[in-house]
């Protein structure tokens, strides 16, 4: 009985072993961690709109952390290189993102968030779209992007779609 099984586990083992050439084989995508982001450095998220908004500011940095992107949030505002602000942007829209670069990289960003909105049923959706603008994302055209540059209750997203995530991993 122990030879039997010993030999059906070497016939599997030479079948997984052949099989594993044609699988090594095929070309798997190439993603530049560092690209992420177009960051140097991990991007840590301090949120000044305050506990009592609906912004949605932290649900929004794990949304883009489960992308792959290196985000996190910290309590402590002199440590921060992303600030979320509960102001009108100047420009009249509901969000703006202001990239601080030094060369191709993002060294910081200052993102405002319109106050009114805070109540909206899309006020998470905005919170992503402008955190994708401080990784690098500019505008989609694409309906089904975190990033179109419109927002209503009909395209309002909460996570970032596949294209979202190949532009943020210079996979594109």
């Amino acid at each position: 009985m122990k030879r039997i099984i010993f030999v059906v586990l070497a016939a599997v083992g030479l079948a997984v072993g052949a099989a594993a050439p044609s699988q090594a084989a095929k070309p798997t995508p190439t993603v530049n961690p560092a690209y992420w982001g177009h960051w140097s450095s991990p991007a840590l998220v301090y949120d000044a709109t305050g506990a009592n908004t609906r912004f949605k500011v932290a649900e929004a940095v794990s949304e883009w952390r489960k992308s792959g992107w290196n985000v996190s949030m910290t309590t402590d505002a002199t440590k921060a290189n992303i600030k979320v602000l509960p102001e009108q942007p100047a420009s009249g829209a509901i969000g703006e993102a202001s990239l601080v670069t030094s060369g191709a990289v993002i060294t910081g960003c200052t993102v405002k968030l319109g106050p009114a909105f805070a109540n909206e049923l899309y006020s998470e959706h905005m919170a992503i779209h402008e955190l994708g603008h401080c990784g690098g994302l500019p505008h989609s055209p694409n309906l089904k992007s975190v990033m179109y540059a419109a927002t209503s209750s009909a395209t309002a997203m909460t996570r970032p779609s596949g294209a979202d995530i190949q532009w943020m991993a210079g996979d594109y």
